[in-house]
């Protein structure tokens, strides 16, 4: 690939060199200091320009710390009554259950448990599938 690019070329070496390596190279070295330089000097100004922010007072972070842990203990208290409700929901309603119709209540509770056995042994057959394949 080289023979055929160097052919279409010709014979000129001028035109196969890039722009820069034509010039001399007292005139390039110039131009790549004053670029430098000039590239330098708006490096500068963009650090005057940019304002560096000061770090927010001690206190305040203090205050925003407390403000946030408040606001989880709200919500461990709301999940934590959440739960409460909804554990004595069902149980209430599986007592109910159990009270009324006992029949009703082993079959919903058989149910349960055979389904819960499934879910779980299909859940370990495929964690067990993932680590033999090598994939966890």
């Amino acid at each position: 690939m080289k023979r055929n690019k160097r052919e279409r070329q010709g014979d000129n070496p001028k035109k196969a060199c890039p722009p820069q390596a034509i010039n001399e190279a007292g005139e390039m070295e110039a131009e790549d200091e004053a670029l430098v330089k000039q590239l330098l000097r708006g490096f500068d100004q963009m650090d005057l320009t940019i304002m560096h922010p000061e770090p927010p007072p001690l206190y305040e972070l203090e205050q925003f710390v407390a403000g946030h842990k408040q606001k989880l203990r709200k919500q461990a208290a709301l999940e934590w009554i959440l739960f409460l409700v909804i554990a004595v929901v069902v149980i209430g309603g599986n007592m109910l259950l159990a009270v009324s119709s006992f029949a009703a209540f082993i079959a919903i509770q058989g149910a349960l448990f055979v389904s819960v056995i499934v879910f779980v042994l299909r859940f370990w057959r495929k964690a067990r599938k993932k680590v033999k394949s090598g994939h966890a």
